[in-house]
C-alpha cells in the first residue's frame, strides 16, 4: 500500500508531526508498554480497521509503505480484536497478539502465522509481553464467571478475588506453563527489555483501594514480592520498565499531592518526586525525560526534565486533541528506540490515526504547557 504520510508543523508549539496513516478508519499504534518496532527500528507493527475488518499492519517508517500482515474477518457484533494489546519482539521479529481466545504469532520476516496458546474455559487474558530473549510469552489469565460481575468497575471485579494465572507461553508453539497463580486480579504482565527472569505484573483495581498495586516476579527463583511499598495515602501505577531493564517508572499520588518515581527491581534506589499538572501515560527510557498525554483532561503531549531540585515545569511537545472515548483512542505516547521522536495515537480527525512527532534538539525551545490555553 502507497504512504498515507502528512507532515506538518505544530501550530502552538513548532514542533514537526507527522500522521503515519490517513485510512477513513480507525488506526492505532500498540500499548504504551508494548513495543511497535522492528527490523532495526526502521518498520512498525499498527493495528487498523480498514475494510470494515480487523488486522495488523507494517508501516515503513522512511517511505511510509504499508503492509497488511494478517487477514481476519470482522469480529461478530461490531466487536473489536484485542489487537492494541499485541507485542513485537525485536530479538527475533516476532509479533503475538489475541484473536479471540486464541494466541497467536507471526513471523515477521516469512509472514507465518501460528496459534501458540488457548486461553482456558471459563479464563479471559490480558495483556501480553515478550521476554528479553526473544523466546517466550508472558500473559495473564484470569477467571471470568458471570457471577464475578457482580459491578461494572475493576475495582468490583478485583474484590470478587477471581483465579488469575501467569502463563509463559513458547513462542514455537511447544508449549506453555503456568509459572504464578492466585485469587487476585492480575493484569499487565511486564517483561523486562533486558532481563529473561524478571517481570513485572499488577493487582488491578482502584490504585487507592487495591491491597498493592505494583508486583514484580523473579522468574529463576519463583520469588514474588511488592514493588515501592506504598506508605500510608500513597498509591502508585502506569508502571512501565525504563531501558536498562531492571528499573521501573511509576506515577500517583501521595497525600492528595502528584508524584514521578522509580525503582530498581530489587527496591533499591527508589526515589519519587512531586510535579506539576496531570501526566496521563507516561513514558520514559530514564528519569531524565518523561513524557505523559494528560488523560482526557489534557490536550497536548508533554515532557518534564529532570533538573537539580525535581522535575522543571512540564513543556508542551505538541497538540494531540485526542477524545480518549475508547481504549484505542487513549494518546498512550511512547519514544522511538533512538530517543528522537515520539508515536502516538489520536482521533483528532475523527478517526484513530497513528501519528510521530520529533523531538526538538533543546527541550527548552518548547513553550511552558501554562502558556497554552489548552492544556
Amino acid at each position: 500500500m502507497k504512504s498515507e504520510k502528512y507532515t506538518y508543523t505544530d501550530r502552538d508549539t513548532g514542533a514537526e508531526v507527522t500522521r503515519l496513516t490517513s485510512y477513513r478508519s480507525n488506526s492505532n499504534h500498540l500499548y504504551f508498554t508494548n513495543n511497535s518496532f522492528y527490523d532495526n527500528n526502521r518498520r512498525i507493527v499498527f493495528a487498523s480497521e480498514r475494510g470494515n475488518a480487523h488486522n495488523l499492519f507494517s508501516l515503513d517508517l522512511e517511505s511510509g509503505e504499508i503492509e497488511q500482515l494478517t487477514d481476519f474477518p470482522a469480529p461478530p457484533n461490531l466487536a473489536r480484536y484485542e489487537l492494541h494489546m499485541s507485542f513485537v519482539d525485536p530479538v527475533n521479529s516476532n509479533c503475538v497478539f489475541y484473536i479471540g481466545r486464541e494466541l497467536k504469532n507471526i513471523d515477521l520476516k516469512t509472514g507465518v502465522i501460528s496459534t501458540i496458546y488457548h486461553v482456558p474455559d471459563g479464563f479471559k487474558n490480558h495483556i501480553v509481553s515478550i521476554d528479553a530473549a526473544g523466546k517466550y510469552a508472558y500473559t495473564s489469565v484470569y477467571e471470568d464467571a458471570p457471577e464475578r460481575r457482580n459491578g461494572n468497575s475493576l475495582h468490583d471485579f478485583y474484590l470478587s478475588y477471581p483465579e488469575s494465572r501467569i502463563e509463559k507461553i513458547a513462542l514455537d508453539g511447544s508449549g506453555h506453563t503456568t509459572v504464578f497463580s492466585e485469587n487476585k486480579f492480575i493484569a499487565h504482565v511486564n517483561t523486562s527489555p533486558t532481563d529473561k527472569n524478571k517481570l513485572t505484573f499488577c493487582h488491578e483495581g482502584n490504585w487507592r483501594e487495591v491491597d498493592h498495586r505494583l508486583w514484580t516476579l523473579d522468574l529463576k527463583s519463583g520469588k514474588v514480592d511488592k514493588l515501592h511499598p506504598c506508605r500510608e495515602g500513597e498509591c502508585i501505577g502506569h508502571e512501565y520498565w525504563f531501558a536498562n531493564g531492571t528499573r521501573v517508572g511509576y506515577h500517583g499520588h501521595i497525600d492528595g499531592k502528584a508524584q514521578l518515581g522509580a525503582v530498581n527491581f530489587d527496591n533499591t534506589e527508589d526515589k519519587a518526586y512531586a510535579f506539576p499538572f496531570n501526566t496521563g501515560h507516561i513514558f520514559s527510557f530514564d528519569e531524565k525525560l518523561i513524557i505523559g498525554d494528560g488523560n482526557a483532561s489534557g490536550k497536548y503531549i508533554r515532557l518534564w526534565q529532570l533538573g537539580d531540585e525535581g522535575y522543571e515545569q512540564p513543556r508542551a511537545l505538541c497538540l494531540h486533541n485526542s477524545t480518549f472515548k475508547t481504549q484505542e483512542a487513549h494518546v498512550h505516547p511512547r519514544l522511538t528506540p533512538d530517543g528522537k521522536k515520539v508515536l502516538y495515537t489520536s482521533d483528532e480527525s475523527g478517526h484513530n490515526q497513528v501519528y510521530l512527532v520529533t523531538l526538538p534538539e533543546n527541550i527548552g525551545d518548547l513553550p511552558l504547557l501554562s502558556t497554552l490555553s489548552k492544556y
